[in-house]
């Protein structure tokens, strides 16, 4: 690559970071269609090339497929600048949520994605009022949506929001919640051990 070609590329990408990060929408982030219409038609070549400069300082370019359209429609898909590793969940206490909001939040979501990302909310806040008093389910529900790692809709549905797609790992949400159910599994057969000790005492 020719150093004048090299500096248009090196202008492609200041301009794609520009576009990413200063979004002026709503939700942070920047449709594909935004990128083509202002880096042209071989935006794609241009955000890979972002991708691997950025990977060079610990962070990655991440698409988001459009729900509707699917992965191969990148017009439709939105695009992030994110950190290189997904947060796990146990980060976002770190972020400023008590124990309560985490646990709360993962079993939204473990609950929402085994429903293919959106459910009644009633079903869910059912769910969660088994483990938590309803205001409190209320309050972190209300929070977390706030925050965009959960959508609620006007017609009461409950969905995974846009920076849950974005900053945590799904595989590792799936996991942990497969252990948290095999440790509530273990807990159920020591509590039932326990009790056919104390009724042989008896």
């Amino acid at each position: 690559m020719s150093g004048e070609d090299l500096g248009k590329l090196e202008k492609k990408m200041a301009q794609a970071v520009a576009l990413i990060l200063a979004s002026g929408h709503r939700l942070p982030g920047v449709r594909g269609w935004e990128l083509r219409r202002r880096l042209g038609k071989n935006f794609p070549k241009i955000i890979n090339s972002l991708d691997s400069r950025l990977k060079q300082i610990g962070l990655r370019v991440k698409i988001v497929p459009d729900p509707e359209t699917g992965p191969e429609d990148l017009d439709r898909a939105r695009f992030y600048i994110v950190l290189s590793d997904p947060l796990a969940l146990s980060d976002i206490q770190t972020l400023g949520y008590s124990l309560d909001e985490l646990a709360i939040l993962s079993a939204t979501l473990a609950y929402l994605l085994a429903k293919n990302g959106s459910a009644a909310e009633k079903e869910v806040m059912e769910m969660l009022e088994t483990k938590y008093p309803r205001w409190r389910v209320e309050a972190a529900i209300e929070r977390l949506s706030r925050r965009g790692y959960l959508n609620r809709t006007e017609e009461g549905v409950l969905s995974v929001g846009w920076r849950t797609l974005v900053e945590v790992d799904r595989q590792e949400l799936l996991k942990a919640f497969a252990s948290l159910g095999t440790m509530e599994s273990s807990e159920k057969e020591t509590e039932k051990a326990d009790s056919e000790v104390d009724e042989r005492e008896y």
